[in-house]
């Protein structure tokens, strides 16, 4: 056997038993995950996104980057149209219902497990390795945050992209260069290497794991030409360079946001190796997980996180040398983890969570390997019919099941912090609790429920010593504005508007603010900062549209009505251009628009009272009835609803 071989068994892959377990390890765990609802950016990324609603934005989906929809306050370096597109089909199935996108992301994570067991057994050529490795992926806890929840699907679409990328990599040696048979392969190969760079950024480092494992890995590369090596990765690297072109075409700049401008190179590479120690540490004892960490940076290398991060990487430098002498296959585990977590480990581009698990999902897949390689080992090593053989397998089996029940209970457990958004941001705040961003959202949960109180508390704590976080002063502002006191609301929705500039909400609420005081120019200047800055935000425009309608200005409502249905077709903008255009004497129009309004809201009451009137203009008394009573039974009450009904019923019965 071959210096750095690793033993293994015959392939036998067509045996389904393997497949059959992987699947129930990978499928279980999350089966809780299915009755959790939209939380965090599921719901801006999901129920407010005009992209995921209609196949028209197609263009603009792989055109821009994945925030856009929210127009100048979108930008950012995420260019993952895959994850849009994800969105919008489910969307297009199931609705607004989580249930649907919870289960693609656990469909997702069950085939890449089994893509994970086949690339391990091409790669290792060991069946119990391979097995224990997908195993171990399937239920370790750190991907709970890319399973259970819907926004980690990028993980998940990288991951099985690259995965299937490797896998066909690796079956190019099958074929000789230039022969007939090897087209498709490639081909194949390029197709799934371009939906993983269109699936998350760190699709980039493909290319140079491809080359290091071409020169250095592949069996036979003695004897393989160099002409050959480079064949086999050099369509690969064509590529990226395509994908750069695009993308800098698209987005202006391969990345056009700098979340840090202000930090040192030197403290990048601190945080990096800071950043490091704490990964390492989650992959080893998957504890205390969270949804959010708090970034705090490091400026020096006496810092305890960096000197974590420095052992960790000593650690690991040295068992890469000895596995590479030793067992020089395992040894290619950790440039898989190095390779795959390196683009993460830039603070200066990374957003305010620098840290997170869902980072490990693709680059733990190493982890699993030098795991299940070590537990292959011992084995085999025990193996024998002696005491002391026995003992040490049966200490191997109860070893693997103890962590197997311990990564199965701690998944399972982590899925219910994803819960619902209360739940998740309370949970999170026990462990990270000056993290500002999640006490926000907590207060926003309140705020919607109507517990001001308590929405203030947050918001008020999460304002912090340190510097302000935008939204929490536009919230507080919202808050004042409610409570009528506007001089403390305009001073707050302008400090928001002065740290950030294109964020748009603070906008629009100063201007329904200055029309609740009476200062109509000043509404009217930024109602229209508020539609510039986001075009597609149809919560601007019906909010504009309506300021519009009350001071007589209708053709320039009508205008802001339409262009709002345009962005993304809602009820509320329907309405008001079925009202527009049944004033106007335009009762066809009026027609279509209140049917567009029930298209998307099947209980909308407004629209059935808007048929209703026109049915009984036209002379259609049943209809008007029948629309009248269809609206009346989601609003009872409606005084002109009833007073119709009756006046109605009474002609039908002369």
């Amino acid at each position: 056997m071959p210096k750095g071989a690793v033993r293994g068994e015959p392939r036998k892959s067509q045996d389904p038993s393997a497949f059959l377990i992987l699947m129930l390890l990978a499928a279980l765990p999350y089966l809780n995950s299915l009755a959790n609802s939209f939380v965090y950016d599921d719901r801006p990324q999901i129920l407010e996104n005009p992209y995921v609603h209609s196949f028209r934005y197609l263009g603009r989906i792989f055109g821009s980057t994945v925030w856009s929809f929210e127009g100048a306050q979108g930008v950012s370096n995420y260019y993952r149209p895959l994850m849009t597109v994800a969105y919008l089909v489910c969307y297009r199935t199931f609705g607004r219902l989580p249930y649907g996108f919870h289960l693609l992301n656990v469909l997702l994570h069950i085939a890449i497990v089994l893509l994970l067991f086949l690339v391990t057994e091409r790669l290792f050529g060991d069946r119990l390795l391979s097995l224990l490795a997908a195993g171990l992926f399937a239920l370790h806890p750190i991907h709970t945050e890319s399973v259970a929840w819907i926004a980690g699907i990028t993980d998940l679409e990288l991951s099985f992209f690259f995965l299937l990328t490797f896998l066909l990599y690796l079956r190019l040696a099958d074929s000789a260069p230039g022969a007939a048979r090897a087209w498709p392969a490639y081909g194949l190969m390029l197709i799934a290497y371009l939906l993983g760079l269109l699936s998350k950024e760190q699709a980039l480092v493909f290319p140079a794991l491809a080359l290091v494992y071409e020169h250095f890995y592949r069996p036979g590369r003695e004897t393989t030409s160099f002409r050959t090596k480079w064949h086999r990765y050099l369509p690969l690297c064509l590529t990226v360079a395509a994908y750069l072109a695009f993308r800098r075409l698209a987005l202006g700049s391969f990345a056009p946001s700098v979340s840090r401008p202000t930090l040192p190179w030197s403290s990048v590479f601190l945080n990096a190796i800071a950043l490091i120690g704490s990964y390492l540490v989650k992959l080893v004892w998957p504890v205390h997980l969270t949804a959010f960490y708090v970034f705090h940076e490091s400026h020096s290398l006496r810092d305890p996180r960096v000197l974590a991060g420095l052992v960790g990487l000593i650690l690991c430098a040295g068992l890469f040398v000895w596995l590479w002498r030793h067992a020089h296959p395992v040894s290619f585990a950790f440039l898989w983890m190095g390779a795959t977590l390196a683009p993460v480990l830039n603070a200066r581009w990374m957003p305010a969570q620098v840290f997170a698990e869902r980072y490990l999902y693709l680059p733990s897949i190493g982890f699993c390997w030098l795991v299940a390689w070590a537990a292959t080992l011992a084995w085999r090593k025990a193996s024998g019919k002696s005491a002391r053989g026995i003992f040490l397998q049966r200490s191997v089996v109860f070893g693997l099941a103890a962590v197997a029940c311990f990564y199965a209970v701690a998944t399972v457990r982590r899925n219910r912090d994803w819960r619902t958004d209360e739940v998740l941001y309370r949970r999170t705040l026990e462990s990270q609790p000056d993290a500002q961003l999640i006490r926000t959202n907590l207060g926003v949960v309140y705020s919607d429920r109507g517990d001001w109180p308590a929405a203030e508390r947050e918001w008020t704590l999460a304002l912090g010593p340190g510097k302000p976080y935008a939204p929490t002063l536009h919230n507080l502002g919202l808050l004042r504005k409610n409570q009528r006191r506007y001089s403390e609301a305009a001073d707050l929705f302008n400090q928001a508007i002065a740290l950030r500039p294109k964020y748009v909400d603070p906008y629009k609420n100063l201007a329904e603010m200055y029309v609740q005081m009476g200062r109509l120019d000043d509404a009217d200047s930024k109602f229209k900062q508020a539609v510039a800055l986001a075009p597609l935000d149809t919560d601007a425009r019906n909010s504009y549209g309506h300021f519009l309608l009350e001071h007589g200005r209708i053709a320039e409502a009508r205008e802001q009505f339409a262009r709002s249905a345009e962005a993304d077709a809602n009820s509320e903008a329907c309405d008001n251009l079925g009202d527009l255009a049944l004033d106007s004497g335009d009762l066809q129009e009026a027609r279509t628009r209140y049917a567009a309004s029930l298209a998307v809201n099947q209980f909308d009451n407004r629209a059935y009272f808007g048929l209703a009137t026109l049915d009984e203009r036209q002379g259609r008394i049943a209809d008007a009835l029948r629309e009248y009573r269809t609206g009346l039974e989601t609003d009872p009450r409606n005084p002109i609803a009833l007073d119709a009904v009756h006046r109605l019923a009474d002609r039908a019965s002369q």
